[in-house]
C-alpha cells in the first residue's frame, strides 16, 4: 500500500491547552477525522475504520459510544430489506 505522510505544525501551546502529547494528539485528529468523513459519507465504514486504525467493529462501537448512527436507513430501504429477509428459508 502507497502511504503519504502529513506534517501539522501545532504549538506547545496548543499542546498545553488540550493536555495531549504528540503522540495522542495524532491519534484524536485521526479519529476525528475518520468519524467526520464517515458521517459525510467520504468514505465508507471500513475504509473509516482504516483511516482512524482501527478495525471495522472496533469503530462500529467507537461510533455509537458517540451517538453517531452506523446503518442509517430510511424506512423504504429497511421496507425492501426487511421484505427480503422474510423470503429467506428458516433452517431448523
Amino acid at each position: 500500500m502507497n502511504t503519504e505522510t502529513i506534517t501539522l505544525e501545532v504549538s506547545q501551546d496548543i499542546l498545553a491547552a488540550l493536555k495531549m502529547g504528540v503522540q495522542d494528539l495524532t491519534q484524536n485528529i485521526r479519529l476525528l477525522a475518520a468519524i467526520a468523513f464517515y458521517q459525510e459519507k467520504k468514505l465508507s465504514l471500513g475504509k473509516a475504520a482504516e483511516f482512524a486504525g482501527m478495525n471495522r467493529l472496533a469503530f462500529m462501537d467507537l461510533l455509537s459510544t458517540k451517538g453517531i448512527i452506523v446503518f442509517d436507513y430510511d424506512e423504504s430501504t429497511l421496507t425492501t430489506d426487511l421484505a427480503g429477509i422474510a423470503q429467506l428459508p428458516l433452517h431448523e
